[in-house]
């Protein structure tokens, strides 16, 4: 027969667990906190990293690294992959805090360039790859023209855009361009995230 644990029993094993939780609350708290102060050095509206500094002063030890830790994490979620040529002011924005929290600064600044023209190097990836598929699909949308022309006795003008079968066809691709490109700066962000010493 199985053993019966009395309520006594029961209460110091949570009780037990609460108190190696204690750690795991303190960690959470102190993620939090690198969180807040990394959010309200990206609302300010130009970059202030000596504010970062003023707020990391507060902890010590390895506090101060899980709350640099949570606040570069923040940071680092602001370097994604563009949807248009205004990235800059975003990346050096980030840029300036990631090398006051970081440090390296001169590495920093390295990697923030090169992902700068990765960035620009993606966009014009994206160009080409758009206006290589539209003249590939240009001769089907030419006959989905001719066939409603026939059907409805007029011509009718159709744009890639407004075709469903070519924006199926040109997410697919694009989401395959993205899905390299994200891998590689995926990379790249862990690379930053090993500059800052455990």
């Amino acid at each position: 027969m199985g053993e019966i644990k009395s309520s006594w029993e029961l209460a110091m094993e949570r009780t037990a667990s609460i108190k190696s939780d204690k750690s795991a609350l303190r960690a959470s708290e102190l993620k939090e906190k690198g969180q807040k102060i990394a959010s309200e050095y990206l609302s300010a509206d130009k970059a202030e990293p000596k504010k970062l500094t003023q707020a990391l002063k507060e902890y010590s030890g390895q506090e101060k690294k899980q709350v640099e830790k949570a606040v570069i994490e923040v940071l680092l979620t602001y370097i994604s992959l563009p949807r248009n040529g205004e990235y800059q002011s975003r990346l050096d924005f980030v840029s300036e805090g990631l090398k006051k929290v970081i440090g390296n600064a001169g590495i920093i600044e390295e990697i923030l360039q090169q992902i700068s023209q990765f960035f620009s190097q993606y966009l014009e990836q994206r160009e080409q790859l758009k206006e290589q598929l539209k003249q590939q699909y240009t001769p089907q949308l030419r006959r989905k023209q001719q066939s409603l022309a026939q059907q409805y006795g007029y011509e009718i003008e159709l744009k890639h855009e407004q075709d469903p079968e070519f924006s199926q066809l040109l997410q697919k691709n694009l989401r395959h361009l993205e899905g390299q490109y994200q891998e590689a700066l995926n990379q790249v962000k862990d690379q930053l995230r090993n500059y800052h010493s455990p």
